[in-house]
Formats: structure tokens, sequence, C-alpha cells
């Protein structure tokens, strides 16, 4: 399980890159220079889309992680508990 908890650091960065990422785009949509400060209801829909996003990206990493941390089951590798759990 370390190997793919190793991976588990992607997840603040995904998040970080997909906030930063929305606030220019939503920026460019209202026509605005692309570091004008948000009011407190875009930022809180900012932080939750991107919070959304690198959920959905990393959480099948994390069952795989728990997967092999598992004393009770015996697995030859990453690939098969992804074989395994998909079954």
């Amino acid at each position: 399980g370390f190997v793919p908890g190793l991976f588990g650091t992607s997840h603040g960065a995904l998040q970080f890159m997909a906030y930063e990422d929305l606030k220019e785009r939503y920026n460019k949509y209202r026509n605005r220079v692309s570091d004008t400060k948000l009011n407190t209801v875009e930022y809180i829909l900012m932080a939750a889309v991107s919070k959304i996003f690198a959920v959905v990206a990393t959480y099948p990493y994390q069952v795989v992680r728990a997967r092999l941390q598992d004393q009770h089951n015996a697995y030859s590798g990453v690939f098969d508990v992804i074989r395994r759990t998909w079954r």
C-alpha cells in the first residue's frame, strides 16, 4: 500500500490546479482581469468544484491502497487488487 499511498499527495495538487484554473476561466468569462478578487460565494463555489474534481480523480487509488493494507486478504499486487475489485 506504500506506493499507491504516494499518489495521495496528488490530491492537493489537483485541487489547487483546478481551483486556480476555475478562477482564471471565471474571471475571463466575466471579462475581468485574471487576478480580480472574487466575492465570498464565488470563492466557495470554486473551492467546492475543485474539491469535487480532486476527490473524483483520486478516490479510486484510495480504495486500492486500503485493500493492499488490509491484513485479512492476500493480493499479489496493485493489478490484482484492481482486477478483483472490478470483478
